[in-house]
């Protein structure tokens, strides 16, 4: 799960890439205090809740970061495979979080998107990472990777920050149109900073 503040900046940013995460979690594998900040529980309680009560088999998390999210994830599925570009941080979340069935793997996405079956897919602060072409490639793998009855929840800012490579609001906006093409939107939550969406493959 990523997390970004608003930074007002009197010049532009390039937006940050595969590459830039890893330089940015080699100096620190927690940068957005994930494991301290209220904030960063108070979303995670969000996510949790936007995943329903059940128990699922297989679950995908992506963009794990550190594991912060993984750990209350992984109660939830019987296996959990949760992937990020970093290797950096896919290493330290090895070492910090252990859990029956769970399991971190390094992707770069959408190339390397797990294929699944899935019957939990969570996607948290990563779409506006990537450019428009990429995000439709990630959310059309994703939803090929979802099993019938599966859910795959979305949790995005909303608020603009410098190095998006495009507008969150505008990226979840998006995503939330598209996969209701062939999914069933069971829940969309609009909070001050973010958003939550959960979406289900009819059987």
């Amino acid at each position: 799960m990523r997390s970004r503040r608003t930074v007002l900046a009197s010049s532009p940013v390039k937006p940050i890439d595969a590459e830039g995460f890893e330089s940015l979690f080699q100096r620190d594998t927690d940068p957005w205090n994930y494991a301290g900040s209220p904030f960063e529980a108070f979303k995670r309680r969000a996510l949790l809740r936007a995943c329903g009560p059940r128990r699922f088999g297989r679950g995908l998390e992506i963009a794990c970061a550190n594991g912060e999210t993984s750990r209350p994830l992984a109660t939830r599925c019987l296996n959990l495979l949760a992937v990020d570009a970093s290797p950096t941080v896919v290493k330290a979340a090895r070492r910090r979080v252990r859990a029956p069935g769970l399991r971190f793997e390094v992707a770069r996405l959408p190339a390397e998107t797990p294929r699944g079956p899935f019957d939990l897919i969570v996607a948290s602060e990563i779409l506006y990472y990537l450019t428009p072409s990429d995000m439709v490639a990630l959310l059309d793998r994703l939803v090929r990777a979802l099993a019938p009855g599966g859910r795959l929840v979305l949790l995005h800012h909303t608020i603009g920050f410098d190095d998006a490579a495009q507008p969150p609001w505008r990226a979840q906006r998006t995503a939330v149109a598209r996969l209701g093409r062939t999914l069933d939107l069971v829940l969309l939550r609009q909070h001050r900073r973010f958003q939550v969406a959960a979406f289900q493959r009819p059987r």
